[in-house]
């Protein structure tokens, strides 16, 4: 909607950490926007968290909750080396094997707070 208006904004995707101090990230990526005011920067819009909590709707407007980490921005990535399409988004490793997508690429995301508080 804003790019309808002329408004600059750029899609985001990463993952939601969960409460634990340390583990792994078993939930999906998540995605969420932004949109670009003179004034303030860059300003992070989260549409689906607002829906899921619409008491907080109004703060997923203007601030994201810190516990996700952003992956890429954007969408037609395109990597270096890389002679094939661009890519729509990544949120995964990205490999390829004599000029074919390597598919069969193992993940396991896992974190720990080094901070000591949430």
């Amino acid at each position: 909607m804003a790019l309808a208006q002329g408004i600059p904004a750029r899609f985001q995707i990463g993952y939601p950490l969960p409460e634990a101090a340390e583990g792994a990230v078993l939930k999906p990526y998540h995605c969420w926007a932004e949109f670009f005011d003179a004034g303030r920067g860059w300003i992070p819009v989260d549409i689906s968290e607002a829906w899921k909590r619409p008491a907080k709707a109004d703060y997923y407007f203007g601030r994201l909750d810190p516990d996700r980490v952003l992956v890429s921005t954007g969408r037609d990535i395109r990597l270096p080396r890389r002679a094939g399409p661009a890519l729509n988004y990544l949120v995964r490793p990205y490999a390829e094997a004599d000029g074919k997508t390597f598919h069969d690429i193992e993940l396991e995301r896992r974190y720990k707070n080094i901070t000591g508080g949430k």
